[in-house]
């Protein structure tokens, strides 16, 4: 009878698990150097639009969908990575599920000014932030605060014909 109850309760978690995992776009942890070797690993490849963002944040949730939509428009010449400073890496993941996120993206860890300062030598911390790499490897732009699809799609341009 014990061994019928565990059986029982294995199943529908072990469902549940493998929907999940199925269905949730993938969210590696990432530090400040293993995030710049991610963007070099594409030079010569594609541009790279590199996005830091958290749910609890309006400006990011709200500047979401124009990189999602860019991500899709250029899809063979661009790869957005989007890095999440969120709390709790099951509310990023739903939150990615929900834009549609069907690609790897990133949950950052480590310590927060050693992985800004990483990242780049302009960024102050403030959230989102975005900055775009060309095909070379040269940084084309970058910025704090949210933008809105013509800055994204007019610096992506940019970074795919340098």
């Amino acid at each position: 009878m014990v061994i019928l109850l565990i059986f029982t309760l294995l199943i529908p978690g072990a469902a549940a698990f493998s929907q999940a995992s199925s269905d949730s776009p993938a969210l590696n942890e990432v530090n400040g150097e293993e995030l710049e070797q991610l963007i070099n690993s594409y030079e010569g490849e594609k541009a790279v639009l590199v996005n830091m963002w958290a749910t609890w944040c309006g400006p990011c949730v709200e500047e979401f969908p124009h990189i999602v939509k860019l991500q899709r428009k250029y899809k063979d010449e661009l790869q957005v990575i989007f890095v999440s400073a969120d709390f709790d890496k099951e509310t990023a993941r739903g939150f990615l599920k929900e834009q549609g996120v069907d690609w790897t993206t990133y949950f950052k860890t480590g310590n927060d000014q050693d992985f800004i300062n990483t990242i780049s030598d302009k960024w102050t911390g403030a959230m989102p932030f975005t900055k775009i790499i060309s095909k070379k490897g040269n940084l084309v732009a970058s910025w704090e605060n949210k933008a809105d699809f013509e800055t994204f799609e007019s610096n992506i341009k940019q970074a795919l014909n340098p």
